[in-house]
């Protein structure tokens, strides 16, 4: 079996990443914001419909997400990040989440999630 990957990054300075990849049924994407402009909620948004699309490229299934990982800038954005996730769950089967207090390697970013997804059989 071959690991699939997508959204490769690299820049000067910073560790070369893949946001996604996929192996053995199950795939993974985790990024941050591009726009760091943009609030808690907005970076949560544009965080999660960009995981959509990352586990999609490596054949994962949005609909079939497992489990997902949160830092937050602050914990007290939680509230923030919440309103997000609720709207982008819509009605998909609720997975299991862990939302925590951390620093992301940009400190612009003041969210990072990482969502796990079975993948399309």
């Amino acid at each position: 079996m071959s690991i699939t990957k997508a959204g490769r990054v690299t820049a000067p300075g910073a560790p070369g990443i893949h946001l996604a990849s996929a192996h053995g049924g199950l795939a993974s994407a985790c990024l941050t914001a591009p726009d760091k402009s943009l609030d808690v909620e907005g970076q949560s948004r544009q965080i999660l419909e960009t995981i959509d699309d990352l586990l999609a490229e490596v054949g994962g299934d949005p609909r079939q997400i497992v489990m997902a990982q949160v830092w937050l800038l602050s914990i007290d954005d939680a509230e923030d990040f919440a309103r997000a996730w609720n709207d982008w769950l819509g009605d998909r089967p609720v997975p299991a989440l862990s939302v925590v207090q951390a620093s992301a390697a940009s400190r612009s970013s003041q969210v990072e999630i990482r969502a796990y997804a079975a993948t399309v059989e």
